[in-house]
């Protein structure tokens, strides 16, 4: 197949960005994710397919979408409709959101060809400035590595300044064709413990740990961490001395501490699910000072937010 006719799976793209690299930039959000964070602002990212987002807030309860719905999957319920969202991974037609007459419910996630992307990369192109570019961000963009190969090398090729960001939580091979078409990749980091890691995401961190060490010494562009800082779970004293050692002894000595926020909230219900961290709360200016000092004691550079050298 022409590389330029790959198709992958996106649920955003986002313009004039400033913090997720150099310069002005496109964000282009793949679908799917192998972890489930408990934190995640993008949930509608974590499904690999495309799936219904349903506003409550909008359903008149005609139930045109009921009648439409060939799998079966939309029932009735008190406050409005329940979605069985396992029977919509194998739609492809999306009947119930053509019938929906109010909007209620929407097409989260869409198929778009290599040179469909590169169009739309292309008429961004002009606001960037001297700097910009693209950046690949999800969900995990790797999740689907052929597509991403393809469009980080139609960039490359154009001379389009590339970054992506990962978990890091997927096989060597899928990132590895990748390498030679990306300048800057940023990496998350999220718990050293393996089994507080597990509870907290779903898996073990140990793949994610092999990765970034293998990634420190194969790949040429510039790497740099990433963490969203979570009090109580990864902000202690101790957690800070083992990141940055680990850090360290990998010699890509970066990372972007980034304070948890709550601006996914609404998200989970267009999804159908329960939004589970607002017990979570945002770290304090304090909190992230005292991290970057240990951290930086140990021979790191350490970030703060949007406090960043892009």
């Amino acid at each position: 197949m022409d590389p330029e006719e790959l198709t992958g799976i996106l649920f955003d793209i986002q313009g004039f960005s400033v913090h997720d690299g150099p310069g002005c930039r496109t964000l282009i959000f793949l679908k799917g994710c192998p972890l489930s964070c408990r934190w995640c602002s993008n949930p509608e990212g974590k499904s690999r397919s495309p799936e219904p987002l349903y506003r409550r807030q909008k359903c008149t309860m005609d139930l045109l979408c009921l009648d439409a719905c060939l799998h079966h999957a939309i029932n009735v319920e008190s406050d409005g409709l329940s979605i069985d969202r396992k029977k919509c991974y194998t739609c492809t037609t999306f009947d119930c959101m053509s019938a929906c007459c109010s909007g209620a419910i929407q097409q989260g996630g869409y198929v778009i060809s290599v040179s469909e992307l590169y169009r739309v990369i292309q008429r961004d192109r002009q606001y960037w400035g001297s700097r910009g570019g693209i950046t690949l961000t999800g969900g995990e963009p790797f999740f689907q590595p052929e597509f991403a190969t393809a469009v980080l090398k139609q960039c490359h090729d154009a001379f389009v300044h590339t970054a992506a960001e990962t978990c890091g939580d997927i096989p060597q091979s899928w990132l590895k064709p990748s390498l030679p078409y990306l300048d800057w990749l940023f990496f998350d980091l999220k718990q050293m413990d393996a089994t507080l890691h597990k509870e907290w995401t779903g898996h073990s961190n140990h793949q994610i740990l092999e990765n970034a060490k293998w990634l420190a010494q194969s790949f040429h562009g510039r790497m740099v961490y990433r963490m969203t800082v979570i009090p109580g779970y990864n902000d202690q004293p101790e957690h800070s001395l083992k990141l940055a050692r680990f850090i360290s002894s990998t010699q890509r000595c970066e990372i972007n501490l980034l304070p948890l926020h709550h601006l996914g909230r609404e998200k989970y219900a267009l999804t159908s699910r329960s939004y589970y961290t607002d017990s979570l709360t945002t770290p304090s200016l304090d909190s992230l000072l005292n991290m970057k000092k240990i951290i930086e004691k140990e021979g790191v550079t350490c970030y703060i937010g949007s406090e960043t050298p892009f």
